[in-house]
């Protein structure tokens, strides 16, 4: 058996890296909807309304949020960071919030694959718009 060359060593080490790197479950989306609408960030301490319905008041949409995380992290993980990107474009609330599990295959080449769980959460965000009394 003729050893493995060092070029390809690095290519499988490089395709090994860029395999595995596939796997990142901790994921952070926006998706702006209305294009060339944007408003300024809210502090790190405003609160922002989750719920899983409407709200009863008129509101703008801002965009569709989308965040994931490892399952042992739990919920409440997934809620933080739904609302600091909420923050940070500009909304006071997520609506419509909706909870998922995904299994997903950690496959590690030639070796063995692991299963393992990611929550999911995504709603859409929206800014509150104070009408005339």
């Amino acid at each position: 058996m003729q050893p493995i060359s060092a070029h390809c060593r690095q290519l499988l080490g490089m395709a090994a890296v860029l395999f595995l790197s596939g796997c990142a479950v901790a994921r952070q989306d926006f998706i702006q909807l209305n294009a060339g609408t944007s408003f300024p960030s809210r502090t790190v301490d405003s609160p922002v309304v989750l719920t899983v319905g409407d709200l009863d008041k008129p509101y703008q949409e801002v965009g569709v949020i989308h965040v994931s995380g490892v399952s042992r992290q739990g919920y409440g993980q997934l809620n933080d960071k739904m609302r600091a990107k909420a923050r940070e474009v500009g909304a006071d609330a997520i609506i419509f919030v909706h909870y998922g599990t995904e299994n997903v295959m950690s496959v590690i080449p030639f070796f063995f694959a692991m299963p393992y769980d990611v929550l999911t959460a995504d709603g859409l965000a929206v800014r509150t718009v104070d009408q005339p009394s």
